[in-house]
């Protein structure tokens, strides 16, 4: 059996994000969210060798201009990395693995709304380490178990990923050799106007279900969804957020 790959199912990831590159920022609301939560545990002094991975267009790599020194932003997808590249050309594009990180050593090493897709966490943030200089932070933000909890209620077998908690998370960056110096979770409800349009965000941020279903299943899950979790203004649709500082313990 082959080794499974330390992002879960790297091909089909790949190939959605690729997808969704050129409209993904009309449908990345909640990764905005997540940006400008993380980015308010930015340094004071925005200086050294950084590298941003799972980049994507650029949502977080907004936050962290000017940036004194190398700063390289990074993305697996090379649709992703073009479409950042125009929207902030003064930045170092690079397509580049998030598992497998450039040589560095890094300074930091940023990361918001990415390392949920990993599917061997252990393996990704031990590679972090290994990049860091010494006194190298990482810097992320992700979202933990709990979210998506109204899709998961009526399509239970076709969840995007692997969803983690939060005890898991600090765990898996303790056991890779980082030291928390902080960390904080909290959760936020976003309001579709119908279970459709929730759905068709999702493929817009390259999170499709993983897998199909027939067009007779669809309606059903998707007047499901109406039924439990509509509002008057729409369907909620609940996130958990995650964000950490860690160093080289």
């Amino acid at each position: 059996m082959k080794p499974r790959h330390p992002i879960a199912d790297k091909r089909r990831i790949l190939a959605s994000f690729e997808r969704a590159a050129a409209n993904y920022l009309t449908h990345n609301a909640v990764q905005e969210e997540m940006a400008g939560w993380l980015a308010k545990w930015l340094p004071k002094d925005r200086v050294g060798r950084a590298l941003e991975l799972g980049a994507g267009p650029g949502t977080f790599t907004r936050h962290l201009v000017p940036w004194t020194g190398e700063l390289t932003a990074s993305d697996i997808s090379p649709a992703m990395c073009a479409a950042g590249r125009s929207v902030l050309p003064g930045v170092q594009w690079r397509v580049m693995d998030a598992a497998a990180p450039g040589r560095g050593p890094w300074d930091w090493i940023f990361s918001s709304s990415v390392l949920q897709w990993a599917g061997d966490p252990a393996s990704v943030i031990g590679a972090w380490r290994d990049r860091l200089a010494p006194g190298g932070r990482v810097l992320g933000g992700l979202f933990a178990e709990g979210s998506l909890a109204e899709w998961g209620a009526v399509a239970a077998d076709a969840s995007p990923l692997a969803w983690r908690s939060v005890e898991q998370w600090r765990s898996h960056l303790l056991g890779a050799g980082l030291s928390v110096i902080r960390d904080e979770s909290l959760a936020r409800v976003r309001v579709h106007p119908s279970a459709h349009a929730f759905l068709r965000s999702l493929h817009g941020i390259g999170a499709a279900p993983s897998r199909r279903f027939s067009a007779g299943r669809l309606r059903r899950i998707l007047a499901d969804y109406e039924a439990r979790h509509g509002t008057p203004e729409g369907v909620r649709a609940t996130w958990v957020f995650y964000r950490f500082e860690a160093a080289l313990a």
